[in-house]
């Protein structure tokens, strides 16, 4: 509802990928749930249990929302409305469902009289903590020679990430409707989409002196084979200044005199008048025309509305008739952006306003723009999120080992990748988005527990269970995308779950014993007070 009060009206790519907000409220359901349960079979009363998941998790939920919310947002910056809306309904959502899963979730959950007890999974659990504190250097050893060795893989040159900028890359390829549209392009003489003109002139005479000039250039550039051919609206726009003049050359004529010189031939020479009667007709429609009362015939009215040629016509103008169309086609696929820059280079002519489109044409000139964009919006992000966590964390080391787990995460992601041969596409690359944003949400739910425990095996432990629950099913339901028949739906499912996976790995075996080995000064009062 606030996205549509912002921006009045929501593309299908926005709303379907809202579906994120629905695993990440998961998370933070998870997370509090199962720190209520935790305290539940330590003996504490209903109440008592809302009281401590709240106390405990409360605002390590709160600063997650905000940052993978503030993360989404930056989307704005990207300068496209599909972006822009995106980011900022999953900013809103995940923002509410962060302050409503610490206000009303307790309301849906019942009261037990017999609390759950402790399962296998928080027995191995707690045993792994227990063995992460107190001895963490094996641990730390063996995951950061494996995380640091893909780390390596993923942000060297070879083997190189390739990103598929086709729109082709998107298509489903195991469907009917596709192998059919290949076949047909496959046949057709020309097999890539034409770039298309488009002319929006004020009135009649200036879109037909647009058309003329662009249709007198594009005749050069084929001419020098600098283009294979074009197709222009210019036969169907008119000038209504020819029309003007041609009337007046109209009424200098005598119609009446050459309808009687007609009639007086045919006579002569014995023919039928009767059969000339769409010449007689011609002379008294040219007659009714040089009335400067009568107004300008126009073609649109005299085309039957059945009439096939309606196809074609459609083709060039849009509702508006002073909305116009034209198609080049290329000599070669435009991949490259040099290749649109040409284009935009040859095709233009000086003087006219004309919109240069088409979907190679346009994917080729938003390489760029994409790549920019991305480095762009990821580099604002990180130096929110690294300042966010400074003073958050107020603790160097834990600041440090943060940044660090944030970065293998994504460097084993993109290692991944690459040894699966996942190319990156337009779509996929919203995957690193949400890595980076979970990753800073498990960081902060470890970390922060950390800070604030006096018994550091049981609240650490009651923390990495939801967590490890809320990761793997993060990462499940990102992987069962491999299913779909549809490559982007595949390669964003994978390209998620490959992240989560890796965050969740880097958080787990890699920040914890960190954590434990830097022994933070929180931590040394309290062993020393336990003394």
């Amino acid at each position: 509802t606030l996205g549509q009060l912002l921006f009045g009206r929501l593309s299908m790519i926005s709303v379907g990928f809202c579906a994120i907000l629905v695993g990440l409220g998961v998370d933070f359901a998870i997370l509090l749930i199962g720190r209520y349960h935790q305290a539940r079979s330590d003996g504490e009363s209903h109440q008592q249990a809302i009281g401590t998941s709240i106390a405990k998790l409360g605002r390590a939920v709160f600063f997650g929302a905000l940052t993978t919310a503030v993360g989404f947002a930056a989307l704005v910056l990207s300068g496209a409305m599909s972006f822009s809306q995106l980011g900022v309904l999953i900013a809103i959502g995940i923002f509410i469902a962060g302050l409503f899963m610490c206000s009303i979730l307790f309301l849906f959950i019942r009261e037990r009289e017999t609390p759950m007890s402790h399962d296998w999974i928080s027995d191995l659990v707690r045993k792994y903590v227990r063995r992460a504190v107190r001895r963490p250097a094996a641990i730390l050893i063996c995951s950061s020679a494996v995380l640091l060795l893909l780390t390596g893989i993923g942000f060297s040159p070879i083997p190189p990430l390739r990103f598929e900028a086709s729109t082709r890359s998107l298509q489903p390829k195991n469907i009917r409707a596709n192998q059919a549209l290949e076949e047909i392009m496959h046949k057709m003489p020309v097999r890539w989409e034409p770039v298309l003109a488009i002319v929006h002139a004020a009135n009649s005479q200036e879109l037909h002196d647009a058309w003329q000039k662009l249709a007198a250039h594009w005749k050069e550039l084929q001419t020098a084979r600098k283009i294979k051919s074009f197709f222009t609206p210019v036969a169907l726009c008119p000038s209504p200044n020819w029309m003007q003049r041609n009337r007046g050359n109209l009424s200098a004529i005598n119609f009446q005199a050459a309808r009687q010189t007609l009639a007086q031939s045919l006579d002569a020479e014995g023919f039928n008048p009767d059969a000339f009667g769409p010449a007689f007709a011609l002379l008294d429609n040219l007659q009714r025309v040089a009335d400067p009362r009568v107004p300008l015939p126009n073609w649109r009215e005299q085309l039957p509305k059945s009439s096939s040629w309606w196809f074609l016509v459609d083709r060039y103008f849009a509702q508006d008739p002073l909305l116009t169309t034209g198609f080049v086609t290329t000599n070669q696929p435009v991949s490259t952006h040099p290749q649109s820059q040409a284009l935009k280079r040859d095709l233009r002519v000086e003087g006219i306003p004309v919109i240069l489109s088409g979907w190679t044409y346009t994917l080729a000139d938003l390489l760029p723009w994409s790549h920019r964009q991305l480095l762009i919006i990821s580099a604002l992000m990180a130096i929110f999120d690294v300042s966010l966590l400074a003073i958050l964390y107020r603790d160097l080391r834990l600041w440090l080992i943060q940044i660090v787990t944030l970065a293998i995460g994504i460097g084993a992601m993109i290692a991944s990748m690459k040894l699966l041969h996942i190319n990156l596409n337009l779509l996929n690359v919203l995957s690193f988005r949400l890595v980076l944003a979970i990753g800073v949400d498990y960081g902060i739910y470890i970390v922060l527990v950390w800070q604030k425990t006096r018994d550091v095996e049981h609240d650490v432990a009651g923390v990495i269970k939801p967590v490890l629950l809320a990761g793997l099913t993060a990462v499940s339901g990102f992987a069962s995308l491999a299913l779909a028949r549809n490559p982007s739906l595949t390669g964003l499912g994978i390209a998620c779950a490959l992240g989560i996976f890796w965050s969740l790995v880097a958080t787990v075996f890699f920040t914890l014993p960190a954590i434990a080995a830097a022994e933070p000064k929180a931590w040394r009062e309290n062993k020393c007070a336990s003394r």
